[in-house]
């Protein structure tokens, strides 16, 4: 796991969802999910929402279209 990218990751998610959304999300991660919740915050999130070529709103209006 590139640590940088999943904390940049979780800031976008937090961000984008709210903070008590992922925390619980994340503290009710088992063993059969704990991995997919990782890779979707490091890759979906930090790599993804966590570059700056879009900004949110704009992200946003995407994953509506």
């Amino acid at each position: 796991m590139d640590k940088e990218r999943f904390e940049r990751g979780l800031a976008a998610r937090k961000s984008v969802l709210g903070e008590e959304y992922v925390e619980k999300a994340l503290a009710n991660a088992d063993e059969f999910n704990r991995e997919f919740q990782e890779q979707l915050t490091e890759f979906c999130w930090g790599s993804c929402w966590g570059n700056d070529a879009l900004d949110k709103r704009q992200r946003s209006l995407l994953n509506l279209g």
